[in-house]
């Protein structure tokens, strides 16, 4: 059984390729925003701490039974830490999926665009450095397996100790301001 973690900054599409790859593979999904849009869809702003709350007890239900199940998150904070290695301990494989946009303008104009079509809006607060830094500095020497993509085309990834590049151009790219050095 496994833990994927789907993570990237706001804007880098992360619940289209967690909500695709949740589906392909059969297994449950958990996003604090998804959850919002279902107490209220014409304003999930307003139901952000409840659908916290909902989020975090549906998790602790998914790591205390033996089925592989996905969350998403932008990896912006260390709240994560207890939760992998709550996994671990019960057996669970923690595979951490990262998803990234070339540069934050990629991100606020995506960001923006889910706003015209009726989407939530998020503040641009630096969000995009801190996620990939917390995936450089935190997160991916604590999981069993991690992959990077750029918008979902995979451009790199580590079993155990070896890490296999795909892209070395959106490698640099990834590295180009961030921790992974």
């Amino acid at each position: 059984m496994t833990l994927y973690i789907i993570a990237g900054a706001n804007g880098s599409g992360k619940t289209t390729f967690a909500k695709s790859f949740s589906n392909i593979h059969n297994m449950h999904f958990i996003n604090a925003d998804e959850i919002a849009k279902e107490l209220d869809p014409s304003n999930i702003t307003k139901h952000q701490l409840k659908a916290g709350r909902i989020f975090f007890k549906e998790l602790h239900k998914c790591l205390s039974e033996n089925n592989s199940f996905a969350i998403e998150t932008t990896m912006s904070g260390k709240y994560l830490i207890k939760y992998i290695l709550q996994a671990q301990q019960n057996g669970f494989e923690v595979e951490l999926l990262y998803l990234f946009l070339e540069r934050p303008q990629a991100h606020i104009n995506r960001v923006a665009n889910r706003v015209l079509n009726g989407g939530h809006h998020i503040p641009q607060n630096g969000r995009y450095y801190r996620s990939r830094d917390m995936f450089c500095s935190v997160y991916k020497d604590m999981v069993d397996k991690w992959t990077v993509y750029h918008n979902s085309d995979e451009v790199f990834e580590k079993v155990a100790t070896k890490i296999r590049i795909f892209d070395n151009k959106k490698w640099e790219l990834f590295q180009k301001e961030t921790l992974c050095k």
